[in-house]
C-alpha cells in the first residue's frame, strides 16, 4: 500500500447534454477545456437543462477513484469558504478521503467546471478555476507531504503564475522528501500555452507523465508515433499514452509496451476517461504490478466510467445522489 496525493484544481462539476450546435454558439473547442470568466458562467448554464452537480476536477476524479483501492490517497486543494466548497468538501469527508488543503474566505469563489456532453459522448469544459488560481508556495508546506509516496499533478495549474510556483514548490519537495512525482499534461491547448516551460519542469522534477495522443503530439511538436517516441525516450522519462480505440502505450528509454482498450460500443460520456485511467495505471503500478496489468487496469476503469454521465465511476446507489449546493 502506498500514500498517494493529489495536487490539483477543485472544482465542483456541472454536467449537461447539448446540441453540438451549442459548442459552436459558445466559441468553445470541442473536446478540450477553456478558462472562462465568472461572468461567462451564466451564458453557458442557459442551455443546461437538469445538469448532473458533482465534486470534481481532473486529479480528484483520480484521487476519487484511486480511493476504491488498497492505496491510501488524499487531495490537496483550495476552496472557498462558500456553498461549493462546503459541498466540495463534505464530499470528500463522505469519500473519506482525507483533504490536505486550504479552505480560506475569498473573494474568488470556489472554480467550477461546466461540462458540455454532446450526443457522440465527447465532452467540452469550460472552467472557471475561481480561488483555485490562489493555491501558493506558501500553502506548500513540507509537513503536508510528510510520509507522502506518490504525488500526482496536473498540467491545468500552470495556466497560473501561483499555482505554478506551488506546481514548482512541489517539484523542490519531491527531492528532499524523496516521493515519486507523476504529473498529467490534462489538456493539448493547455501544452500549447506552456510547452516549453511544461517541458523544463518535466525534465527537472518529473518521474511519471501522463498524456493522451493529441497532448503528445503538441508536446512533441510531431504528428507521427515514431517520432514521439524518439522525443519521449529523448526526455527519459516514464511516458504513459492513451489513444482512444488504439490502446495504451508506456514509453521508457528503449522499452515500449503497448496494451490495448477495452471494446465499448455505449459511449455515453467521456467526461474522466483519462482521469479514471490514471487511477486504474497507478493502482497496479504502485503495487509494482507489470505495465501490461498496468495498462489493462487503467483500460478498464475508463470503459467504465464513459458508460455513465458523469467522471465518477458509480458503483451503488450511494454514488448516483447528487451534491447539495
Amino acid at each position: 500500500m502506498k500514500k498517494i496525493l493529489g495536487v490539483g484544481t477543485a472544482l465542483v462539476d456541472i454536467i449537461a447534454q447539448v446540441d453540438d450546435e451549442v459548442i459552436v454558439k459558445l466559441g468553445l473547442n470541442k473536446g478540450s477545456m477553456s478558462l472562462i470568466e465568472e461572468t461567462q458562467i451564466s451564458q453557458i448554464r442557459k442551455y443546461f437543462n437538469n445538469p448532473t452537480i458533482t465534486s470534481g476536477g481532473s486529479v480528484c476524479n483520480t484521487i476519487h477513484e484511486l480511493n476504491h483501492s488498497s492505496h491510501e490517497a488524499s487531495f490537496f486543494g483550495k476552496v472557498n469558504d462558500d456553498d461549493y466548497g462546503h459541498a466540495f468538501l463534505k464530499d470528500m469527508e463522505e469519500a473519506k478521503i482525507p483533504f490536505l488543503g486550504i479552505k480560506e474566505k475569498n473573494s474568488l469563489p470556489t472554480g467550477c467546471c461546466n461540462i458540455l456532453v454532446t450526443h457522440d459522448g465527447e465532452r467540452t469544459m469550460a472552467t472557471h478555476i475561481g480561488i483555485g488560481s490562489q493555491l501558493s508556495i506558501e500553502d506548500i508546506t513540507k509537513e503536508k507531504f510528510q510520509g507522502i509516496d506518490h504525488v500526482y499533478m496536473e498540467a491545468y495549474l500552470w495556466d497560473h503564475d501561483l499555482t505554478k510556483a506551488a506546481l514548482k514548490k512541489v517539484g523542490e519537495l519531491s527531492k528532499e522528501l524523496k516521493f515519486e512525482l507523476s504529473f498529467s499534461l490534462s489538456d493539448p491547448f493547455c501544452v500549447m500555452r506552456n510547452r516549453l516551460e511544461l517541458e523544463e519542469f518535466i525534465s527537472s522534477n518529473v518521474d511519471l507523465v501522463f498524456c493522451n495522443l493529441e497532448e503528445a503530439k503538441e508536446f512533441s511538436q510531431s504528428e507521427h508515433m515514431s517520432d514521439i517516441a524518439k522525443y519521449f525516450q529523448h526526455l527519459n522519462k516514464k511516458f504513459v499514452m492513451t489513444s482512444g480505440k488504439e490502446g495504451g502505450y508506456f514509453f521508457h528509454e528503449d522499452n515500449v509496451v503497448h496494451e490495448s482498450s477495452k471494446i465499448v460500443t455505449d459511449i455515453i460520456d467521456t467526461t474522466g476517461a483519462g482521469d479514471n485511467f490514471a487511477a486504474g495505471f497507478l493502482e497496479k503500478y504502485l503495487l509494482n504490478s507489470s505495465i501490461q496489468e498496468s495498462l489493462e487496469n487503467g483500460h478498464q476503469k475508463a470503459s467504465l466510467v464513459i458508460q455513465q454521465i458523469g467522471s465518477r465511476i458509480k458503483r451503488n446507489q450511494s454514488d448516483k445522489k447528487l451534491l447539495a449546493v
